[in-house]
């Protein structure tokens, strides 16, 4: 057993290299593979056109309108903000005759309540004070002997005095 077991040992010295040279070296030769096409890439389809908007859910919720059908509703602006809407009521126009402000808003700028209104003597805000003004550069919106008492920033109502006799309110219209 000792010889044949010494045997196959220099048999696979000898045999073994030479054959594992050839298989590692045929492994490597043939024909270079050539590149592969890859699959082409897909085209996008072209968008669909907007035919009409999509039904509203049937969880009773409607869709905002579109960016466009909002600026068609509204295409312009107006050249005065305070000046009177078109078709605004005779009963909502200022009156004239005492020359007293209509009033389009209130707001509080800091702590310091003021009123938007527009008088035959222009446009602007008055705050609380014997003449109504915010400031002491600004201009004077408030026929003389008129003041303000207060601003109701809740219901949107000021209430003026004429000669620091009290007057009724009056509010946004």
């Amino acid at each position: 057993m000792t010889v044949s077991v010494t045997w196959w040992k220099q048999a696979a010295k000898h045999w073994l290299a030479p054959v594992a040279v050839l298989v590692v070296v045929g492994g490597c030769g043939g024909e270079t593979p050539t590149a592969t096409a890859l699959p082409p890439v897909p085209v996008k389809p072209a968008p669909l056109p907007e035919t009409s908007p999509p039904p509203a859910p049937p969880i009773g919720l409607t869709p905002l309108p579109s960016a466009e059908e909002v600026q068609q509703a509204a295409p312009g602006g107006r050249a005065d903000p305070f000046g009177p809407l078109v078709g605004v009521a005779a009963a909502d126009a200022q009156d004239t005759t005492t020359g007293l402000p209509q009033l389009k808003g209130v707001l509080m700028v800091g702590d310091q309540k003021r009123a938007i209104v527009t008088t035959p003597s222009g446009s602007g805000v008055i705050c609380v004070g014997s003449d109504g003004r915010c400031a002491e550069d600004a201009p004077l919106l408030l026929p003389a002997g008129w003041s303000v008492l207060s601003i109701d920033m809740a219901r949107g109502c000021i209430r003026l005095a004429l000669n620091d006799e009290p007057q009724d309110p009056f509010c946004i219209a």
